[in-house]
């Protein structure tokens, strides 16, 4: 057992993989926030998220949510979801803080809600989320950046707060599978988003006390990313193109 830099109780086990299946049937959750079991990798991972934590993640996924929706076009959140691959045991997978569709796919899962729950379920273990957010992910358990990469994630968001100061550190990696993440200077999935756009939208909506402040302290960086984006392609077209 450890204690992670925000405060949460965070426990890594080590098994072997029928272990882990076996392991699936216990309800976790009545002692765990947020349960990985892993039985690719033999990993079991409990964590009791600190408040801070959780603050962390609830506004995260709000600036997400409002970001995207911008730049995007649509966006959908997939609260409490476990991630995991095809044929895995009931039970078992990945549980990231945040995860959401984004564009086409959010659409698209949309139109499966409405058809109903056999539908939901289907696209959900046949699509992975475009991105997800890891807040506090530690030394120990940073084997499941690549496991979401092999689910097939294409983008994940990694939350710290080295000093424990409640000044948040962000990191973005593309995902591909069977190949080593890589950092990316701005986002892919959502359009030129930067780490440090992200950490200046969650303090000014960690200091909102209303819906509209909150709102506006993401919309302010949305915005500015989309005037930068404009200016950057009107650079690089000739002016003959541009005047017509």
């Amino acid at each position: 057992m450890h204690t992670g830099p925000l405060g949460s109780t965070i426990h890594v086990l080590r098994a072997d993989p029928q272990t882990v299946v076996e392991l699936a049937s216990i309800d976790w959750n009545r002692s765990f926030r947020r349960v990985c079991l892993d039985p690719v990798r033999g990993l079991i991972t409990l964590m009791a998220p600190s408040r801070l934590h959780e603050e962390f993640s609830a506004i995260l996924g709000h600036v997400i949510d409002i970001a995207a929706s911008s730049l995007s076009g649509a966006a959908k959140d997939l609260l409490n979801a476990r991630l995991r691959g095809p044929g895995s045991p009931p039970g078992t997978g990945m549980e990231p803080d945040c995860a959401f569709y984004l564009g086409e796919k959010a659409r698209a899962y949309r139109t499966a809600l409405a058809a109903g729950k056999e539908a939901a379920d289907a696209f959900f273990d046949e699509n992975a989320p475009d991105l997800v957010v890891e807040v506090e992910i530690t030394s120990a358990d940073e084997s499941k950046i690549e496991r979401y990469a092999d689910l097939g994630v294409r983008e994940i968001w990694l939350l710290r707060d080295p000093e424990g100061s409640g000044t948040p550190r962000a990191e973005f990696l593309t995902l591909r599978p069977r190949t080593a993440p890589r950092r990316l200077a701005s986002s892919a999935v959502l359009r030129g988003l930067t780490p440090d756009d992200i950490c200046e939208a969650i303090v000014g909506v960690r200091l909102s006390v209303t819906r509209d402040e909150r709102t506006a302290a993401v919309a302010r960086i949305v915005r500015r990313r989309q005037r930068a984006s404009v200016r950057v392609r009107d650079a690089d077209t000739p002016y003959a193109a541009r005047s017509g």
